[in-house]
């Protein structure tokens, strides 16, 4: 049993580096149009770079909820925040459009070995095992650090350059895994499960997990294309600077840091879930489309709302995985990894599909088309049961 103070030290690792984790998965795209000109590329490159990125953030997910139900989660946590830092440190030594490809597949990989494991231990550390808190501290964290990485690094990569700005990231990242590997408890030896494979098809086709995961892809196209493509847009179509582009992408993350944690405590209480995450999709829809509107105002509404709607959305989503789980306990984190898998391998395509649209024929198209896609994600939604319960 572990005592007040331990549990506070555990938790606050986690959550710092949670904080960093988020840090690390967007400061690339705020950066990119101070990289982009020292690496010769524009928009297009954005597009490749942020694809490989969700391409091992989402493939890897279930391998790493696969092994965090072999080896227990802290092992996976601790092995994915040093991939993904030193990834990032690699990234800032980089000369080419290819080799930032290829390392940010590889934060990529990283931080899907991190979150799902990550839930289930801050799940257990909660007095109560709430899943809707959890996953709503989580997000929250998640939040606090993608306003940093937006704004905040921004500000860093402009005074210092963006190779340093980097190091820094990375540099504390690696900070972060060796403190979750000295304050948090360590997985059980012996009380782990093998991983059979009538519990893997179980987790594998759920209908209900499967249509879960196919519906928060939705939610993957306003956060991949505000926090990836805001500041490239703000700076290149709309004249504003980069610190205040990305002041305005940052609110996407800001605002999440106040309706994650209540989207987590509406999750615990509410009974209609389908039903808010149908209205949570349609205003993504919305948000979307209000960006085609070329203004600075526009796209800072769009921004706030994108952020109102994500809090509340990738909440219900992570801790819907854990409650409709039929697997048995030991396999919740593979059916968060699950849904987080589809939901970001799918986020490949509207960094592409965005930065296509956006280079042959304009920025407006871009964001309506990407409102308009977004619309069809709202069938998974309506084709669920209404209560997400075990």
């Amino acid at each position: 049993m572990l005592s007040s103070a331990q549990r506070t030290k555990a938790l606050g690792s986690l959550i710092f580096a949670r904080v960093i984790y988020a840090v690390n998965w967007v400061n690339v795209g705020a950066i990119f149009y101070l990289m982009g000109s020292d690496l010769g590329v524009g928009i297009s490159g954005l597009g490749t770079v942020t694809a490989t990125f969700y391409l091992g953030l989402g493939v890897m997910q279930l391998p790493g909820g696969l092994l965090a139900a072999k080896w227990g989660p802290k092992r996976v946590v601790v092995i994915g925040i040093f991939l993904s830092s030193l990834s990032v440190l690699g990234t800032s030594v980089s000369t080419s459009l290819a080799e930032v490809a290829v390392l940010r597949f590889l934060v990529g990989w990283g931080m899907a070995f991190v979150f799902a494991p990550a839930v289930i231990m801050v799940s257990g550390l909660l007095r109560g095992g709430k899943s809707g808190m959890g996953v709503g501290l989580l997000n929250s964290a998640f939040d606090v650090g993608g306003m940093l990485g937006i704004f905040g690094w921004v500000v860093i990569a402009t005074v210092t350059g963006w190779r340093p700005s980097l190091m820094l990231s990375g540099g504390m990242g690696v900070l972060t895994g060796l403190l979750v590997a000295v304050f948090t408890p360590s997985d059980r030896d012996g009380a782990l499960p093998r991983v059979d494979r009538s519990s893997l098809r179980t987790v594998i086709f759920d209908k209900q997990l499967v249509l879960l995961g196919l519906g928060t892809m939705g939610f993957g196209i306003i956060y991949t294309e505000v926090s990836g493509f805001m500041t490239l847009y703000g700076v290149n179509f709309l004249g504003a600077s980069g610190i205040v582009s990305s002041l305005v992408a940052s609110l996407l993350t800001v605002v999440p840091i106040f309706t994650a944690l209540w989207g987590g405590r509406a999750f615990d209480f509410a009974s209609r879930h389908r039903t808010i995450m149908v209205l949570s999709m349609l205003g993504s829809a919305g948000a979307l489309a209000l960006t085609a509107y070329p203004s600075l105002a526009a796209a800072a509404v769009s921004s706030a709302l994108g952020g109102i709607i994500i809090g509340v959305g990738y909440t219900f989503a992570f801790a819907g995985a854990r409650e409709l789980n039929r697997a048995g306990k030991e396999y919740e984190s593979l059916a968060v990894a699950w849904v987080n898998s589809i939901s970001l391998t799918g986020s490949v395509f509207p960094s592409i599909f965005f930065s296509y649209v956006a280079e042959s024929f304009g920025y407006g198209d871009a964001w309506l088309w990407s409102g308009l896609l977004t619309l069809a994600f709202v069938v998974p939604f309506v084709l669920m049961v209404e209560k997400w319960r075990r």
